[in-house]
Protein backbone atom coordinates (compact mmCIF):
# COMPACT_ATOMS: atom_id res chain seq x y z
CA UNK A 1 0.00 0.00 0.00
CA UNK A 2 1.19 3.87 -0.46
CA UNK A 3 1.86 6.10 2.45
CA UNK A 4 2.95 9.45 2.96
CA UNK A 5 6.03 9.38 5.56
CA UNK A 6 7.60 12.15 7.42
CA UNK A 7 11.23 11.29 7.61
CA UNK A 8 12.60 14.13 9.26
CA UNK A 9 10.56 16.97 11.16
CA UNK A 10 11.63 20.36 11.09
CA UNK A 11 11.23 24.08 9.08
CA UNK A 12 12.36 21.79 5.74
CA UNK A 13 10.30 18.41 6.78
CA UNK A 14 11.81 15.00 4.79
CA UNK A 15 8.17 13.19 3.12
CA UNK A 16 8.29 10.51 1.05
CA UNK A 17 5.74 8.55 -0.47
CA UNK A 18 6.61 4.83 0.42
CA UNK A 19 5.05 1.59 -0.17
CA UNK A 20 4.28 -0.27 2.84
CA UNK A 21 2.64 -3.98 4.34
CA UNK A 22 -1.10 -3.78 4.74
CA UNK A 23 -2.20 -3.85 8.67
CA UNK A 24 -3.45 -7.11 9.63
CA UNK A 25 -6.31 -7.01 11.96
CA UNK A 26 -6.29 -6.96 16.13
CA UNK A 27 -8.74 -7.16 18.52
CA UNK A 28 -10.71 -4.33 19.49
CA UNK A 29 -9.25 -2.36 16.14
CA UNK A 30 -10.76 -2.23 12.46
CA UNK A 31 -8.97 -2.41 9.22
CA UNK A 32 -10.37 0.65 7.22
CA UNK A 33 -9.78 1.27 3.83
CA UNK A 34 -8.64 5.18 3.76
CA UNK A 35 -11.13 7.28 1.50
CA UNK A 36 -9.33 11.06 2.68
CA UNK A 37 -7.00 12.21 5.10
CA UNK A 38 -7.12 16.26 5.78
CA UNK A 39 -3.96 18.38 5.11
CA UNK A 40 -4.86 20.41 8.39
CA UNK A 41 -3.05 23.25 10.59
CA UNK A 42 -1.86 20.13 13.28
CA UNK A 43 -0.16 18.13 10.44
CA UNK A 44 1.65 21.19 9.43
CA UNK A 45 3.11 21.77 12.87
CA UNK A 46 3.99 18.08 13.38
CA UNK A 47 5.61 18.02 10.13
CA UNK A 48 7.59 21.43 11.26
CA UNK A 49 8.77 19.69 14.36
CA UNK A 50 6.98 22.15 16.17
CA UNK A 51 4.94 19.19 18.36
CA UNK A 52 8.05 17.56 20.74
CA UNK A 53 6.42 14.62 21.26
CA UNK A 54 5.93 13.40 17.70
CA UNK A 55 8.48 10.52 16.44
CA UNK A 56 9.88 9.74 12.96
CA UNK A 57 9.01 7.91 10.53
CA UNK A 58 5.46 8.80 10.73
CA UNK A 59 2.53 8.96 9.01
CA UNK A 60 0.97 12.58 9.43
CA UNK A 61 -2.76 13.58 9.75
CA UNK A 62 -5.51 13.01 12.21
CA UNK A 63 -8.93 13.15 10.23
CA UNK A 64 -10.39 11.50 7.84
CA UNK A 65 -13.17 8.86 6.44
CA UNK A 66 -13.21 5.71 4.68
CA UNK A 67 -14.76 2.14 4.55
CA UNK A 68 -14.43 -0.60 6.77
CA UNK A 69 -12.27 -3.94 5.51
CA UNK A 70 -12.74 -5.87 8.15
CA UNK A 71 -13.37 -5.86 12.24
CA UNK A 72 -15.13 -7.02 15.18
CA UNK A 73 -17.64 -4.28 15.76
CA UNK A 74 -18.23 -3.04 12.43
CA UNK A 75 -19.76 -4.38 9.10
CA UNK A 76 -17.39 -4.57 6.08
CA UNK A 77 -17.76 -1.95 3.77
CA UNK A 78 -19.56 0.63 6.01
CA UNK A 79 -18.47 4.23 6.16
CA UNK A 80 -16.68 5.96 8.79
CA UNK A 81 -15.28 9.19 10.14
CA UNK A 82 -12.04 8.59 11.67
CA UNK A 83 -11.28 10.73 14.96
CA UNK A 84 -7.48 10.59 15.67
CA UNK A 85 -7.32 12.65 18.76
CA UNK A 86 -3.50 13.61 20.19
CA UNK A 87 -2.48 10.17 18.90
CA UNK A 88 -2.88 9.47 15.15
CA UNK A 89 -0.16 11.46 12.89
CA UNK A 90 1.51 12.73 16.10
CA UNK A 91 2.77 9.49 18.62
CA UNK A 92 1.18 6.79 16.11
CA UNK A 93 0.87 6.73 12.32
CA UNK A 94 -2.16 8.70 11.08
CA UNK A 95 -4.06 8.49 7.89
CA UNK A 96 -2.54 9.91 5.02
CA UNK A 97 -2.01 6.30 3.87
CA UNK A 98 -4.45 3.79 2.10
CA UNK A 99 -5.68 1.49 4.57
CA UNK A 100 -4.72 1.92 8.33
CA UNK A 101 -5.75 0.04 11.85
CA UNK A 102 -7.86 2.16 14.41
CA UNK A 103 -9.61 1.40 17.53
CA UNK A 104 -13.14 0.88 16.95
CA UNK A 105 -13.52 4.17 19.81
CA UNK A 106 -12.00 6.14 17.23
CA UNK A 107 -14.51 5.13 14.28
CA UNK A 108 -18.15 6.91 14.12
CA UNK A 109 -21.08 6.50 11.31
CA UNK A 110 -22.76 9.01 10.30
CA UNK A 111 -25.65 9.93 8.18
CA UNK A 112 -25.85 8.91 4.26
CA UNK A 113 -26.57 12.36 3.47
CA UNK A 114 -22.87 13.11 4.11
CA UNK A 115 -20.19 11.61 1.14
CA UNK A 116 -16.94 10.43 2.25
CA UNK A 117 -15.07 13.64 1.09
CA UNK A 118 -17.39 15.54 3.34
CA UNK A 119 -16.90 13.13 5.90
CA UNK A 120 -13.39 13.14 6.03
CA UNK A 121 -13.71 16.91 6.98
CA UNK A 122 -15.99 16.50 9.76
CA UNK A 123 -14.35 14.99 12.73
CA UNK A 124 -11.66 17.77 14.05
CA UNK A 125 -13.27 20.39 12.65
CA UNK A 126 -16.56 19.90 13.79
CA UNK A 127 -15.71 18.11 17.13
CA UNK A 128 -13.73 21.27 17.81
CA UNK A 129 -16.07 23.68 16.72
CA UNK A 130 -19.10 21.89 19.15
CA UNK A 131 -16.93 21.49 21.92
CA UNK A 132 -15.41 24.94 22.26
CA UNK A 133 -18.49 26.49 21.57
CA UNK A 134 -20.51 24.03 23.95
CA UNK A 135 -18.12 22.98 26.95
CA UNK A 136 -15.83 25.76 26.71
CA UNK A 137 -17.92 28.75 26.50
CA UNK A 138 -21.16 27.91 26.79
CA UNK A 139 -22.80 29.37 23.96
CA UNK A 140 -26.71 29.28 23.76
CA UNK A 141 -29.37 31.08 22.19
CA UNK A 142 -28.81 34.43 21.68
CA UNK A 143 -25.51 35.03 22.14
CA UNK A 144 -23.22 36.65 19.95
CA UNK A 145 -19.91 35.05 18.52
CA UNK A 146 -17.23 36.82 17.15
CA UNK A 147 -15.16 33.94 15.01
CA UNK A 148 -11.61 34.71 13.33
CA UNK A 149 -10.36 33.11 10.47
CA UNK A 150 -13.97 32.38 9.10
CA UNK A 151 -13.26 31.10 6.16
CA UNK A 152 -11.12 28.37 6.60
CA UNK A 153 -12.34 25.07 7.55
CA UNK A 154 -12.61 25.64 11.47
CA UNK A 155 -14.15 28.80 10.73
CA UNK A 156 -16.69 26.98 8.81
CA UNK A 157 -17.53 24.58 11.48
CA UNK A 158 -17.27 27.17 14.07
CA UNK A 159 -20.32 29.58 12.41
CA UNK A 160 -22.62 26.58 11.22
CA UNK A 161 -22.59 24.79 15.12
CA UNK A 162 -23.21 28.08 15.80
CA UNK A 163 -26.04 29.00 13.82
CA UNK A 164 -27.22 25.80 15.16
CA UNK A 165 -26.56 26.26 18.93
CA UNK A 166 -29.20 29.64 17.82
CA UNK A 167 -26.43 32.00 18.29
CA UNK A 168 -25.44 35.30 16.09
CA UNK A 169 -22.28 34.30 14.08
CA UNK A 170 -19.86 37.54 13.31
CA UNK A 171 -17.36 35.97 10.45
CA UNK A 172 -13.84 38.17 10.76
CA UNK A 173 -11.65 37.62 7.61
CA UNK A 174 -8.41 38.71 6.27
CA UNK A 175 -9.48 40.08 3.06
CA UNK A 176 -12.31 40.77 0.89
CA UNK A 177 -11.78 37.75 -1.58
CA UNK A 178 -12.42 35.69 2.10
CA UNK A 179 -15.66 37.59 2.72
CA UNK A 180 -17.70 35.75 0.16
CA UNK A 181 -16.87 32.10 2.11
CA UNK A 182 -17.65 33.31 5.39
CA UNK A 183 -21.37 34.71 3.57
CA UNK A 184 -21.69 30.81 2.47
CA UNK A 185 -20.74 29.12 5.45
CA UNK A 186 -23.92 31.31 6.94
CA UNK A 187 -22.44 34.32 9.15
CA UNK A 188 -24.76 37.11 9.97
CA UNK A 189 -22.31 39.33 9.16
CA UNK A 190 -18.57 39.39 8.47
CA UNK A 191 -15.65 41.98 9.33
CA UNK A 192 -13.06 42.36 6.47
CA UNK A 193 -9.85 43.49 7.97
CA UNK A 194 -8.31 44.41 4.97
CA UNK A 195 -10.83 46.92 5.05
CA UNK A 196 -12.40 47.69 7.81
CA UNK A 197 -11.72 48.57 11.86
CA UNK A 198 -12.41 45.21 14.18
CA UNK A 199 -14.18 47.94 16.98
CA UNK A 200 -15.93 50.18 15.38
CA UNK A 201 -17.71 47.38 12.94
CA UNK A 202 -18.40 45.23 15.79
CA UNK A 203 -19.50 48.23 18.30
CA UNK A 204 -21.33 49.67 15.52
CA UNK A 205 -23.19 45.49 15.70
CA UNK A 206 -23.86 45.35 18.84
CA UNK A 207 -25.10 48.79 20.14
CA UNK A 208 -21.57 49.49 21.78
CA UNK A 209 -21.42 46.32 24.09
CA UNK A 210 -19.32 44.10 22.29
CA UNK A 211 -20.06 40.23 21.47
CA UNK A 212 -20.82 37.93 24.06
CA UNK A 213 -17.75 35.40 23.16
CA UNK A 214 -15.16 35.19 20.48
CA UNK A 215 -13.39 32.54 19.00
CA UNK A 216 -10.08 32.65 17.53
CA UNK A 217 -8.39 30.22 15.59
CA UNK A 218 -5.49 32.98 14.36
CA UNK A 219 -3.91 34.18 17.23
CA UNK A 220 -0.95 36.14 16.79
CA UNK A 221 -1.52 39.86 16.87
CA UNK A 222 -5.32 39.39 16.25
CA UNK A 223 -5.74 37.31 19.73
CA UNK A 224 -5.62 41.16 21.38
CA UNK A 225 -7.71 43.37 19.63
CA UNK A 226 -10.32 40.30 19.63
CA UNK A 227 -10.35 40.51 23.38
CA UNK A 228 -11.02 44.10 23.65
CA UNK A 229 -14.03 43.96 22.19
CA UNK A 230 -16.25 41.43 24.11
CA UNK A 231 -18.63 42.90 26.15
CA UNK A 232 -18.23 43.07 30.08
CA UNK A 233 -17.42 39.57 31.24
CA UNK A 234 -17.45 38.45 27.73
CA UNK A 235 -14.99 35.15 27.12
CA UNK A 236 -12.58 34.69 24.77
CA UNK A 237 -11.45 30.91 23.25
CA UNK A 238 -8.42 30.60 21.88
CA UNK A 239 -7.98 27.66 19.76
CA UNK A 240 -5.47 28.32 16.94
CA UNK A 241 -2.23 30.18 16.46
CA UNK A 242 -1.42 29.73 12.86
CA UNK A 243 -1.14 33.83 13.08
CA UNK A 244 1.69 33.23 15.46
CA UNK A 245 1.84 31.29 19.21
CA UNK A 246 2.51 35.09 20.94
CA UNK A 247 -0.24 37.55 21.62
CA UNK A 248 -0.44 40.59 23.83
CA UNK A 249 -3.39 41.02 26.00
CA UNK A 250 -3.84 44.17 28.05
CA UNK A 251 -4.44 43.02 31.61
CA UNK A 252 -6.85 45.67 32.18
CA UNK A 253 -9.14 44.07 30.02
CA UNK A 254 -9.45 40.88 31.96
CA UNK A 255 -9.58 42.55 35.42
CA UNK A 256 -11.49 45.57 34.96
CA UNK A 257 -14.10 44.67 32.63
CA UNK A 258 -13.84 40.56 34.12
CA UNK A 259 -13.17 38.64 30.99
CA UNK A 260 -12.58 35.47 30.56
CA UNK A 261 -9.64 33.86 28.10
CA UNK A 262 -9.60 30.25 27.83
CA UNK A 263 -7.63 27.74 25.82
CA UNK A 264 -9.21 25.06 23.76
CA UNK A 265 -7.00 21.42 23.21
CA UNK A 266 -8.95 19.05 21.01
CA UNK A 267 -6.11 16.64 22.59
CA UNK A 268 -7.78 16.79 26.27
CA UNK A 269 -11.03 15.15 25.04
CA UNK A 270 -12.27 12.30 26.52
CA UNK A 271 -13.51 9.65 24.58
CA UNK A 272 -17.10 10.20 26.28
CA UNK A 273 -16.79 13.74 24.86
CA UNK A 274 -15.73 13.05 21.77
CA UNK A 275 -18.98 10.54 21.23
CA UNK A 276 -21.12 13.09 22.60
CA UNK A 277 -19.98 15.47 20.38
CA UNK A 278 -20.94 13.12 17.56
CA UNK A 279 -24.32 12.23 18.56
CA UNK A 280 -25.03 15.85 18.31
CA UNK A 281 -23.13 16.55 15.22
CA UNK A 282 -25.68 13.67 13.64
CA UNK A 283 -28.75 15.27 14.58
CA UNK A 284 -27.29 18.63 12.73
CA UNK A 285 -26.10 16.61 9.77
CA UNK A 286 -29.61 15.14 9.94
CA UNK A 287 -31.18 18.37 9.71
CA UNK A 288 -29.11 19.99 7.06
CA UNK A 289 -27.72 22.61 9.61
CA UNK A 290 -24.13 21.22 9.63
CA UNK A 291 -22.05 20.49 6.01
CA UNK A 292 -18.64 20.72 5.66
CA UNK A 293 -16.94 22.52 2.78
CA UNK A 294 -13.76 20.95 0.43
CA UNK A 295 -11.34 23.22 -0.75
CA UNK A 296 -9.75 20.83 -2.38
CA UNK A 297 -8.84 17.38 -3.62
CA UNK A 298 -5.30 16.17 -4.46
CA UNK A 299 -3.84 12.39 -4.87
CA UNK A 300 -2.01 11.25 -2.60
CA UNK A 301 1.06 11.07 -5.20
CA UNK A 302 0.87 15.52 -5.42
CA UNK A 303 1.37 15.42 -0.97
CA UNK A 304 3.85 18.21 -1.34
CA UNK A 305 0.91 20.38 -3.54
CA UNK A 306 -1.64 20.31 -0.95
CA UNK A 307 1.02 21.02 2.01
CA UNK A 308 1.22 24.21 -0.09
CA UNK A 309 -2.32 25.24 -0.48
CA UNK A 310 -2.53 25.28 3.31
CA UNK A 311 0.56 27.05 3.44
CA UNK A 312 -0.80 29.90 1.46
CA UNK A 313 -3.73 30.59 3.65
CA UNK A 314 -5.97 30.31 1.15
CA UNK A 315 -7.93 27.72 1.75
CA UNK A 316 -12.28 27.86 1.54
CA UNK A 317 -12.70 24.72 3.51
CA UNK A 318 -10.79 21.40 3.69
CA UNK A 319 -7.80 20.58 1.82
CA UNK A 320 -8.36 16.39 1.22
CA UNK A 321 -5.16 13.93 0.60
CA UNK A 322 -6.87 11.20 -1.77
CA UNK A 323 -5.88 7.87 -1.42
CA UNK A 324 -7.25 6.11 -4.55
CA UNK A 325 -8.18 7.78 -7.62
Amino acid sequence: MKAVVANRLSDIPDMTLEERSQPQLKPGHSLVKVHAATVNPLSELVRSGKVPHAVTPLVLSNDGAGTIESSDQFSPGTPVAIYGGGQLGITEDGLQQQWVMVENKRLFDLPSSVNLDEASAIPINYVTAYQSLTRVGNVGVGHTVLISGASGALGHALVQISLALGATPIAVVSSASKVESAIESGADHVIDLSSQDLSSVVYELTDGVGVDFVFDVVGGALLGPLVQVLRRRGTAVSIGFVGGDTAEVKVSDLVVEEKCLHGYDAWLETDQDVAKAFDALRGFISSGMVRPRIDSRYPIDQYDAAYKRLASREARGAILLAMWE
